[in-house]
């Protein structure tokens, strides 16, 4: 009876994680829709907007190193509760923004909020699933993000059209309040895996972690298969209206298509980690980073919008397929006392390419004067990264007699 009612509360707080994800996403990539009428009214130039939407990146960055610390030093579930509030709370202040300047320190603040909850949310499966089952887990919350991508444009811009920007925001930010509630009661300590580990294994320092190989290629994976899905996810309505020349609805449709296909491939690459890939997990990074840039090179190069959205699915199926593999990693080969910390490193590795890829995409664009293929160029010499990286790992060690395999 007792591993009865421990399973059915593991898949319980799978689902509300899941849920939190995807409210996470909703709150993150609406200011995408929102910065419309945000500039509109606060007359800012395409700088200033642009700004906005990278200073959350880059307090969201760091904060995956601290909250990944954190989350190993207090525990998975406060932080969790902590980040869901806070950045519940700043949601709300972002319908209040009265200038460029409020909504920078606003969107600073923001970032800051939900810098802890990634890192975080990776120790709560950690804490309650077997390794043998932490793939699955894993994949389904990279699923919820795939969910939360797909949805938030058309629900931001309905919301917007409805009742305005700022009414967005205070929906959000009441959605993310009782969330935190459902958290409180819903989302137990569980620390079943976590006694069982330090039973077999001593703490691993913070300088120890750091020496590790697999920290720093993790990190260097994610980085490259990030610049990739930030740089698509910023470029490609504008691309696909702009160059194409389709209408916002059309392209609207049109990009559920690549949302549906990289779920897809986030699902099965979960059942394959668990099941097959077992010390092999490099080979499905290498393989999903070489499908998205084969991938890249023929939607550059298709003349029908029907060709491009095909290889669009593809090379956003290829990334989360290695995206999948690299988030789980952490929680199969590191002690279970630096699991929050390593994702965390993790993390920031792929939030300073969110930083990034859009800001060089626009400026390869601007360079070759709107042309769109040295940009997508730029893309396909990223994807070598993870490529190259994943040479490199191993992974075969055993964890319980070499924490640094």
């Amino acid at each position: 009876m007792e591993r009865s009612n421990t399973s059915k509360q593991k898949y319980i707080i799978l689902g509300i994680l899941f849920l939190t994800w995807i409210v996470n996403y909703l709150d993150k990539l609406s200011m995408n829709v929102a910065i419309i009428p945000i500039a509109e009214e606060f007359s800012l130039n395409e700088t200033q907007a642009g700004l906005i939407i990278s200073v959350f990146f880059m307090s969201y960055a760091v904060m995956q190193l601290v909250g990944g610390y954190l989350s190993d030093k207090y525990g998975a579930r406060r932080m969790i509760l902590i980040s869901v509030l806070l950045w519940s709370i700043f949601t709300i202040l972002t319908g209040f923004a009265w200038s460029f300047v409020s909504l920078i320190a606003i969107r600073l603040l923001f970032g800051i909020g939900e810098g802890s909850f990634p890192a975080a949310s990776s120790l709560a499966i950690a804490d309650n699933f077997p390794k043998s089952e932490r793939g699955r887990a894993k994949s389904t919350l990279t699923a919820a993000t795939t969910i939360g991508s797909m949805i938030s444009t058309i629900v931001a811009a309905a919301l917007i059209i409805s009742i305005g920007w700022r009414n967005l925001f205070f929906i959000f930010g009441v959605l993310g309040f009782l969330l935190t509630i459902v958290l409180y009661f819903l989302l137990k300590p569980n620390t079943q895996y976590r006694e069982e580990a330090k039973s077999i294994k001593v703490k691993v320092p913070l300088k120890k972690l750091l020496k590790m190989p697999m920290l720093w290629q993790l990190m260097l994976m994610y980085f490259g298969v990030s610049i990739v899905n930030w740089g698509l996810t910023s470029w490609m309505p504008t691309y696909m209206v702009k160059a194409k020349n389709l209408d916002m609805v059309s392209m609207g449709a049109l990009a559920i298509i690549p949302a549906l296909a990289a779920l897809i491939a986030v699902v099965l690459t979960g059942w394959l980690i668990d099941k097959f890939a077992v010390g092999k997990e490099k080979y499905l990074i290498m393989f999903g980073a070489f499908i998205a840039g084969i991938s890249l090179f023929f939607m550059t190069n298709a003349s029908s919008i029907t060709m491009i959205v095909t290889f669009q699915a593809l090379t956003l199926a290829g990334c989360l397929f290695a995206t999948t593999t690299i988030l789980t990693l952490p929680l199969k080969y590191f002690s279970h006392d630096v699991i929050g910390t390593a994702t965390g490193f993790m993390y920031f590795g792929g939030q300073i390419a969110g930083a990034i890829s859009p800001s060089i995409m626009g400026y390869i664009i601007s360079l070759f004067n709107g042309s769109y293929s040295a940009a997508f160029l730029f893309l396909m010499v990223m994807v070598i990264i993870p490529i190259l990286t994943a040479t490199t790992l191993r992974t075969k060690t055993s964890i319980t007699t070499n924490p640094t395999a």
